[in-house]
């Protein structure tokens, strides 16, 4: 899958991740042109044109900080982007075993999942394009492996994808906790400056909206079966732990 089809946005967006998009307007196609028997030329309109609003500084500039918070904003923004690639290629690994297996019910509870994973995508794109942050350098490793651990945990049974599920949104869920927590300094000092800039807490809610998207995910993955996979304690450790080295190394390459 290209990624622009993975950056596809899902139609409707909560409030505050509406506003992280609120510069980037949606466009509608015009409808096809049909020639007709010719006519008076159009009136000019009276009055003076609508002034375009001004772009939004929140979704559209970056906050000029000492070099320890802006070297912790590019982490942020380039891990969070790097585990969004990894998250949709293994939710397309998980749909394609699962459709392998004839398991439709399945494939569909992934696909609901995954179009989550393509919004969260969409908007670190262009987080990570308005503050100038470089993304990871390894997303064609990402991709394979992502997509080789949704696969084969998927082809194991419903059980195993769940718990794949279960371990990455786990690790995930304490890993957006544990950025909050890194950004509360950064949030203080830019509260407390003279022009505090928009884009900072503003991330903040997005983090935390995420944050609680993948635990959502981690609470389907248990209802749907997630500890009764065979080896659960294994597979868990396995993949939350390739998840940790993923965070890592993707924080900073």
């Amino acid at each position: 899958m290209s990624l622009p089809t993975l950056l596809r946005q899902p139609p409707t967006l909560r409030p505050a991740l509406a506003r992280t998009l609120a510069s980037h307007a949606y466009n509608p196609p015009r409808p096809a042109f049909t020639p007709g028997p010719p006519g008076p030329p159009p009136a000019a309109k009276a009055g003076p044109s609508t002034p375009r609003a001004p772009p939004n500084p929140a979704t559209t500039t970056s906050p000029t900080l000492p070099p320890d918070h802006r070297r912790l904003l590019e982490e942020i923004v380039r891990v969070d982007h790097a585990g969004e690639l990894g998250a949709n290629w293994i939710y397309r690994g998980q749909k394609w075993g699962s459709q392998m297996r004839g398991d439709k019910r399945t494939a569909e509870q992934v696909e609901d999942m995954w179009e989550n994973e393509r919004h969260h995508l969409n908007v670190l794109t262009r987080m990570a394009h308005q503050h100038r942050v470089r993304p990871t350098a390894l997303y064609p490793v990402w991709q394979v492996l992502a997509w080789g651990m949704g696969a084969t945990t998927a082809l194991m049974g419903k059980e195993a994808a769940m718990a794949c599920t279960e371990a990455v949104e786990t690790v995930i869920g304490e890993h957006y906790d544990d950025q909050l927590r890194a950004l509360k300094p950064v949030l203080a000092d830019n509260a407390a400056s003279e022009t505090p800039h928009p884009s900072l807490p503003l991330m903040a809610e997005v983090l935390e909206e995420f944050r609680d998207d993948e635990l959502g995910h981690l609470d389907i993955a248990v209802e749907e079966g997630a500890l009764k996979a065979p080896g659960h304690s294994l597979l868990s450790a396995a993949i939350g732990a390739a998840c940790r080295i993923g965070i890592m190394v993707g924080s900073k390459v």
